[in-house]
């Protein structure tokens, strides 16, 4: 098989490795698999899984297999209402459209990975009827032109989708959409162009080039390890790698800024934006004009988060599973040195004792009136942090209360242990812990140092959406940088809530402050790093509220107010 046939194969497993092994002397078909570079310090690599349990994917290091990624949108408001422009015009946005400044967006690129886009609406057309649509990859057609130097997918360019326009059939020339709406709401918001002179509709940044990447769904091997429900939307972390490469692609430095825009997050992982996925968003966001916007997630509320330290007494953790559960993941990581032995009381009283964590190794765990089944893996030093961590991935858990008695091995006073259900999406409402904690609930890869982190608030009393997620990151980082209006935004599909919203129109803020430094030669060195600075400046505080905050970041994003301080200082 060829390596395009390897990556195209629903039967073939992906791990993303940091290192490059060095190529076996025998043929690649013995070994039955292929690598693609992804950049200097990752790759993906395709293989054929060896005999075995089919959900048995932790022969590799924790870090290397692909977590699932869903979307950041906690609902869907009256299509019918009126377009309202108050979350714009409370960022600062509206206001830096118009003259003196005109900061539109024009000579930038805002870059959606995400669910796809209906390209056919007219927020995404110019004012003689093309597409402000530069391209489309689908990753989920396989028989079309793929872009240069990648192995699946179609590409869509604006000459097709101007095509397609013309067409009575559009998407008998361009069939890619968007299905779900997620990703098209996304762009509008961001990028939308101004319908009837904004009145009837405005984006944040209306005059920027739009490119899409409608990402491919998870495997299903993914799926079932990670027991996604049937009806949820799931990402791998592998296809997100290869989106993120294909938009930097755009970018051209010191000319054409790219700004990346993700609203798509999981709870998987050590929440220290040291995933393979974080630490290539770190290297793009680096780069001179480039930048990177990521939502919070909407986790703050879920009760999918405990935090516990080290002591000397045991701590009970109690953890409430809903009916008809199929299955989930719980992770329990924690700081080196410290160590712990769990142990876990069904709701029937039936108990595991002494779990503990010795190098690696994986444990099965039945019980004689309980059906579940209960797996274990433990890693004494976990390769990407160096922390501990312990996976519990239940399968068909009992409806009650579970409880971890978690006791300290070995221990500094201060020292905690956290505890991570999957997001929302994942796992759904009547699952949850007891004594939970609403702050470290920001979704990967919102933790990421480089990039610009968004939480959500309503723009129409102030207040802080409740469930978004906060901050800080595990490692005691600050993150989020800053909230964003997220609450019942006019999108061009009707009103929608959700720290993704939140993150599209800092997204458009961004492309109007990469014109400004960019495009117009104010400084032409900007980078994400610059345009936090930036973001900072503007950015609106509260007297009774502490800075940097776990809700607020740096304050509320206002980028007229940003101009404000700029004409002060320069």
């Amino acid at each position: 098989m060829t390596c395009e046939e390897r990556v195209n194969a629903a039967d073939y497993r992906e791990v993303l490795r940091d290192y490059v092994v060095a190529e076996p002397e025998v043929s690649n078909d013995v070994y039955d698999y292929c690598r693609v570079t992804v950049d200097s310090n990752l790759n993906i690599v395709y293989y054929r899984p060896g005999p075995g349990p089919a959900n048995d994917i932790m022969p590799f290091p924790y870090y290397e297999i692909p977590k699932c990624y869903g979307l950041m949108q906690q609902g869907e408001g009256d299509n019918g209402q009126e377009f309202d422009s108050l979350a714009l015009s409370a960022s600062g946005i509206l206001q830096l459209q118009q003259p003196p400044l005109s900061l539109t967006g024009q000579g930038v690129i805002i870059g959606f990975i995400d669910t796809g886009i209906r390209y056919t609406q007219d927020v995404f057309r110019d004012g003689s009827g093309d597409t402000r649509i530069l391209a489309i990859w689908d990753q989920t057609i396989p028989d079309g032109g793929r872009p240069e130097g990648f192995l699946y997918g179609t590409e869509y360019g604006s000459e097709q989708i101007n095509a397609a326009l013309a067409s009575e059939t559009p998407r008998e020339i361009v069939p890619s959409w968007d299905t779900d709406g997620h990703g098209t709401a996304m762009a509008s918001v961001a990028a939308g162009s101004l319908l009837d002179g904004g009145r009837r509709f405005a984006g944040a940044a209306p005059d920027v080039g739009i490119v899409v990447v409608k990402l491919r769904e998870a495997k299903q091997y993914l799926r079932d390890y990670y027991i996604v429900p049937e009806d949820a939307v799931a990402f791998s972390e592998t296809d997100i790698v290869m989106a993120v490469k294909y938009l930097e692609g755009f970018a051209i430095a010191l000319q054409r800024p790219v700004i990346i825009c993700l609203g798509i997050g999981t709870s998987y992982g050590s929440h220290t934006g040291s995933s393979p996925l974080d630490r290539y968003l770190n290297v793009v966001a680096s780069r001179r004009s480039r930048a990177i916007v990521v939502c919070g997630g909407n986790e703050g509320a879920s009760g999918h988060h405990f935090q516990g330290r080290a002591g000397i007494d045991p701590q009970t953790v109690e953890m409430r599973v809903g009916e008809a559960v199929k299955g989930f993941l719980v992770e329990m990581w924690a700081e080196a040195p410290n160590r712990y032995e769990v142990a876990l009381r069904t709701p029937g009283g039936e108990t595991i004792n002494r779990i503990m964590v010795r190098g690696r190794r994986t444990e099965v765990f039945t019980f004689v009136f309980d059906r579940t089944e209960v797996t274990v893996d433990s890693f004494m030093l976990e390769g990407s942090t160096g922390r501990m961590l312990l996976v519990f991935r239940f399968v068909g858990p009992t409806q009650g209360v579970w409880t971890f008695t978690v006791e300290s091995e070995v221990a500094i006073a201060g020292g905690t242990f956290h505890m991570w259900l999957p997001i929302t999406e994942f796992l759904g409402e009547g699952t949850y812990f007891l004594r939970p904690d609403p702050e470290i609930t920001l979704t990967a890869p919102s933790m990421t140092e480089g990039v610009i982190t968004v939480t959500a608030y309503n723009d129409y009393d102030g207040g802080f959406y409740e469930k978004s997620g906060r901050g800080f990151t595990a490692d005691r980082r600050v993150k989020p940088e800053f909230a964003a209006p997220g609450v019942n935004i006019s999108t061009s599909l009707g009103k929608r809530t959700g720290s993704s919203m939140a993150a599209a129109i800092t997204a458009g803020a961004a492309a109007q402050l990469m014109q400004w430094a960019v495009v117009e030669r104010h400084y032409g060195l900007a980078s994400g790093r610059e345009l936090k600075y930036y973001l900072a400046l503007g950015a609106e505080r509260s007297s009774d509220v502490q800075y940097p905050s776990r809700e607020w970041g740096l304050g509320k994003i206002n980028v007229q107010r940003t101009f404000q301080e700029l004409a002060g200082l320069f």
